[in-house]
């Protein structure tokens, strides 16, 4: 009951903020939109429509089946669970989360692996990190590869870790044939529109929040920036990036705003993920144990290269 109360009393001044500074709210939320439809939509939306096809059509199994041979040398996932590692990896968040889901609902993975999976290879991708986050906002691009190691490194040693430890018959593959026909290529393009316009609006309330954190706390500008990267990565560094921190300072904390994803972010992978049992509790205490570890590492770079 007070968790009612709470949220409820949260929305009342939520929608107070957006009718008593309208230019505010229309700010972040055009903000929010134009992230969504510049960067968001036309890099994940192709992605999310290809693999709704390579898993519905079952063509996953194809590609699965010569690279799982490589892959299990290091990293112990099912067949089929390799191609959420390499999804994830690959498009990053939250296509990662969301091919793992997709997995588990169509019952070629294992509940356990994909929570292993969702939680570990839900990271920012490569080309966003490198490309949007270290080139256009912090212009670091010297900084790429020891930025890739911190970001990836922790959660690939805990996805290790624990997929040893999944019993064999966790595994559960599906033999069934390969087809394609646009009934499926619909459903795909439809479940990525979808998903992707969720996205949409999970931003578009987060940028609204992160400036109404800046609009009433004007007090403690070090707390406005802590928490507004909290709430929303993109946001949060390119604050970081105008703020008077040395720099020393402000690439640690970039990245750990990176690996943790926000909880812009935590909400969309919850979204992306409804219908599987994941916890998110785990979730949470995992992606800040992966962002303390990646400002760690980022501090040793640092320390070690004199930066």
């Amino acid at each position: 009951m007070k968790k009612t109360y709470f949220i409820l009393i949260l929305l009342i001044f939520f929608i107070l903020f957006i009718i008593t500074h309208p230019a505010v709210s229309m700010h972040a939320a055009a903000s929010g939109l134009l992230l969504w439809y510049e960067q968001i939509l036309p890099a994940l939306l192709p992605l999310a429509i290809l693999s709704n096809l390579m898993v519905y059509s079952n063509y996953m199994q194809i590609v699965t089946k010569y690279l799982y041979p490589l892959t299990r040398h290091f990293i112990a996932t099912s067949q089929n669970g390799c191609f959420a590692f390499l999804g994830g990896m690959l498009f990053g968040f939250p296509m990662g989360s969301k091919i793992s889901a997709d997995l588990v609902i169509r019952r070629k993975i294992s509940q356990k692996e994909g929570e292993i999976l969702a939680i570990c290879f839900n990271q920012l991708s490569p080309v966003f990190v490198s490309g949007f986050l270290l080139t256009n906002i912090l212009n670091m691009p010297e900084l790429i590869l020891p930025s890739y190691a911190a970001l990836y490194l922790p959660p690939v040693c805990y996805a290790v870790w624990h997929l040893k430890k999944l019993r064999p018959s966790d595994e559960k593959n599906s033999a069934s044939d390969s087809h394609l026909d646009f009934g499926i290529i619909d459903a795909g393009i439809m479940n990525g529109f979808e998903s992707l316009t969720k996205l949409g609006g999970y931003i578009i309330l987060f940028s609204v929040f992160a400036a109404l954190l800046h609009t009433y706390n004007t007090d403690y500008p070090f707390l406005n920036l802590i928490c507004t990267g909290l709430v929303e990565v993109t946001t949060g560094i390119s604050c970081l990036k105008n703020s008077a921190l040395p720099q020393a300072y402000i690439y640690p904390l970039a990245m750990f705003f990176a690996s943790f994803g926000g909880l812009c972010g935590f909400a969309q992978t919850c979204s992306m993920t409804r219908e599987c049992s994941f916890s998110k509790v785990r979730y949470l205490c995992c992606r800040l144990l992966f962002a303390a570890a990646s400002s760690l590492l980022c501090i040793l770079f640092g320390l070690l290269s004199g930066f």
